[in-house]
Parts: structure tokens; sequence; C-alpha cells
């Protein structure tokens, strides 16, 4: 029996996920990657963790930083996550940032700023693992991805 990978990976895109993006890199040449693997870890220590394929151009910027910041997308946020989504290197220099280092997205519900902890093999992804040591939130509804389209939470 041959496995279906294109199979596997609609049935993978039954489970709504939330839109995140990180970022990373040097003052000056931050880069971003959207993600929807992002998760909680740990409360005590504060950990998150998200993974990169390791055949993204920006791979090793990535899990070579020892610094990320992740955010979480709103609803109005689907243009940046679309524009930093595209091929590339995920240039940041059409997004409207908010000042931390690596720089958040203007707007986004939650920011998480981050040390890197550690990398894991994940098949064809590393797993990134954070310390979290600031973050702050506030009111409004999740961009979410459901097989395959960004969608919303209806109340």
């Amino acid at each position: 029996m041959s496995f279906d990978a294109r199979a596997f990976r609609n049935a993978l895109g039954c489970f709504p996920t939330g839109i995140v993006v990180v970022t990373a890199g040097t003052s000056g040449n931050w880069r971003g990657i959207t993600v929807n693997s992002f998760a909680s870890l740990s409360l005590d220590p504060p950990l998150i963790l998200w993974c990169i394929a390791k055949t993204s151009r920006r791979y090793l910027t990535f899990t070579n930083a020892t610094e990320f910041t992740v955010s979480i997308l709103g609803e109005a946020d689907r243009a940046a996550a679309e524009a930093i989504a595209t091929a590339g290197e995920g240039e940041l220099t059409a997004i409207e940032l908010e000042e931390c280092e690596p720089p958040a997205i203007k707007g986004a519900i939650a920011v998480f700023e981050c040390a890197r902890e550690t990398l894991h093999d994940g098949g064809d992804h590393v797993i990134v693992v954070g310390r979290v040591h600031a973050f702050r939130h506030r009111n409004g509804a999740p961009l979410t991805f459901f097989r395959g389209r960004y969608g919303k939470i209806v109340e």
C-alpha cells in the first residue's frame, strides 16, 4: 500500500489553526515567516514551539537566530500573513512593525519575545523551541487557517 501524501496533507488541513508570523534577523535586515505550526509547550518554564521546513529559503535565518518574536495575527492582518508567506527571503519592508527586537507585526493580538531554547529534528521540518521572556496581548479575533484557506472565528 502506498502512502498518499496529498491525502495526508488534506486530512491535516481539517484541523483549524491560528496564524503567526515569526521574525528574526539583525537590525535593518529583519525577516519574517508565516507559520501555522505554533503551540504552547510549557508554563514553567514558559516555552513555545513552532516548526520550519528544512527546504525553506529562510531556514538558516531562523534556525541560526538566538532571538525571535512570534506575532499571533488577528483577522485584520491577513494581508501581512499573505505578503510574508510568498516565496522569497521574507523581507518586512512593506509590513507595519512594532518596535521590539526582533520587531513584532503591528496590530498583532499577541506577541511573544523569545530566546531560542533548542532545536529538534522533526522529519522534513525542524521544531524550534523558544523560552518566552516577554509577552503582551489584546482583545481581537484571530486569523485562522482551515482546509487551505484563511478564515475567522464567528462568535
